[in-house]
């Protein structure tokens, strides 16, 4: 984004600082308070026994997955990124290359550039840091028809549907001079089983460990392109792609 004025730039400038923290803030909540959105379930409940009623299948449908919403968060963190890289790079100020694992990321990102970002990723790393992962203690399984990013549970969740029955029993048989005691005790039956087949859009904690290191080279990247960062001219650089590119690789 940008034009080839610096005014250009720095007239959005506001609007984009306003849209980035709005977003993060919007998408770490739904992280954190909403984890049910990159939920799904399926229940059917099967009798044993016959009983002509229609017993309805419950369904939720996954609302969105991780990898989704954040997507959806980066196209916000981009032109934000991309707008911040162009107004630096006009400055005619140090510039240097962003190296990871000694892989250039991006070449002559100014030196101030650099410093910002290094603030920046810190608070897109507390986003990161927010992804809710795959409950422990399941087996969780890719489902690839179901899109990317979502996983089912590889064993269904079955519970017994119960009924409670009165039935009488009889304390002390009739005789000729008393009539007999009856007492009537509840009784439980095993009537039916729900079955639940879970799915989840959330991360493992292994793919979210390895984005947040990656989100941590970066940060140290950033910091030592400062550091070697020398001077540039006015050019149309974009970085924020390619940030994205990398740390949901």
């Amino acid at each position: 984004m940008g034009g080839n004025i610096l005014h250009e730039l720095l007239a959005v400038e506001g609007d984009l600082e306003g849209a980035h923290k709005r977003i993060l803030e919007e998408t770490k909540n739904t992280f954190v308070k909403k984890e049910s959105h990159f939920l799904g379930m399926h229940r059917k409940l099967t009798m044993f026994v016959e009983d002509n009623i229609d017993h309805p299948e419950t369904n939720k449908k996954m609302d969105t997955t991780v990898d989704k919403k954040l997507d959806y968060m980066s196209k916000t963190e981009i032109r934000y990124f991309d707008a911040l890289l162009q107004k630096e790079s006009t400055n005619q100020i140090a510039i240097a290359d962003l190296i990871v694992d000694e892989q250039i990321i991006a070449k002559d990102l100014p030196a101030t550039f650099c410093l910002g970002m290094e603030t920046r990723l810190r608070h897109l790393r507390a986003v990161y840091e927010a992804i809710p992962t795959l409950a422990p203690g399941i087996s969780w399984v890719s489902e690839p028809d179901a899109g990317p990013g979502v996983y089912k549970a590889e064993f269904a969740d079955e519970k017994l549907k119960t009924e409670t029955v009165v039935e009488p029993m009889v304390l002390y048989k009739a005789t000729v001079e008393h009539p007999a005691q009856i007492k009537e005790v509840s009784k439980v039956n095993n009537v039916g089983k729900y079955v639940t087949t879970n799915t989840s859009g959330m991360l493992s904690p292994a793919n979210k460990s390895d984005r947040l290191a990656k989100v941590d080279k970066l940060i140290r990247a950033f910091k030592q392109a400062r550091q070697r960062a020398n001077t540039t001219k006015v050019n149309k650089m974009f970085i924020g792609e390619k940030l994205f590119t990398f740390i949901n690789s």
